[in-house]
């Protein structure tokens, strides 16, 4: 199997578990919404294969488990970890059937060894700990914990973390429409953050200068949108290259390390 067939692949079994989903009327897909979202957590799942070497990985609030499954389909040996109760009804979708997930209560601590990965994945995730715990500095405790279960160089990706100042989410919250991130970042705050929790960056750079959900709009338009999900993610990375105009793009896309 070419990569190109294994992501076909991997992008309609990703649609059936949303369309399942769907179906039994549970509301948890809002990054499996539609075929453009399906297709930027394929292109992540590729990025992080050709950066990250394969070993043991963490996925840090994995929710429904897709990038497990897509790193798993890529060769890590991949751990997936949340917190809170399953969700009903998510045991019987072909995703969830296919995803063991660890589940923890804590808001910070993680059940795992000192030095037990080659590699953690924050995924959507940093932003929503100080949200979700509803105690604020809480975001250090969790890069502390990730720090220790490392191993020593072991590599942290960390995706989709809202950038401070961008247009998408500036206008969602004057419209009112969608969903608007509490929490975001600069880059000198994340680079210091990281810096102090004991990682070095070896990339950043950001992403999502063109909107990937459309949260709030009529789905035919979304519809519509995503017929040309190819084109959109290559005119996104092309425009997300730009410098000056990239620092109102959506996200920051970061590959730290542990120092050894």
């Amino acid at each position: 199997m070419t990569a190109a067939e294994r992501d076909r692949e991997d992008f309609e079994f990703l649609m059936a578990t949303a369309r399942a989903g769907r179906t039994l009327g549970i509301d948890h897909f809002l990054h499996l919404d539609q075929p453009i979202g399906i297709w930027n957590y394929i292109r992540i799942a590729n990025e992080i294969a050709e950066q990250v070497p394969k070993g043991a990985l963490l996925d840090w609030g994995c929710g429904l488990g897709q990038m497990s499954w897509l790193l798993r389909r890529r060769g890590f040996q991949v751990t997936s970890f949340d917190i809170g109760e399953t969700v009903a009804g998510l045991p019987d979708l072909p995703l969830t059937r296919e995803v063991e997930i660890v589940r923890g209560t804590h808001p910070t601590d993680l059940p795992f060894g000192s030095g037990a990965f080659d590699a953690v994945l924050s995924c959507g995730v940093l932003e929503h700990v100080d949200e979700f715990s509803g105690t604020r500095g809480n975001e250090k405790l969790s890069l502390g914990e990730i720090h220790r279960v490392l191993k020593p160089g072991g590599w942290f990706p960390i995706y989709q973390l809202p950038q401070q100042h961008t247009w998408q989410e500036a206008i969602t919250r004057a419209l009112g429409v969608g969903y608007a991130h509490p929490r975001r970042f600069t880059e000198s705050e994340i680079r210091a953050m990281l810096g102090a929790s004991g990682f070095q960056v070896a990339q950043l750079k950001r992403f999502n200068m063109l909107p990937k959900n459309l949260t709030g709009v009529p789905q035919g338009i979304r519809n519509f949108y995503s017929h040309f999900s190819g084109g959109v993610l290559a005119i996104d990375k092309a425009l997300s290259q730009l410098p000056i105009i990239n620092r109102v793009a959506g996200v920051l896309e970061i590959l730290a390390r542990k120092r050894r």
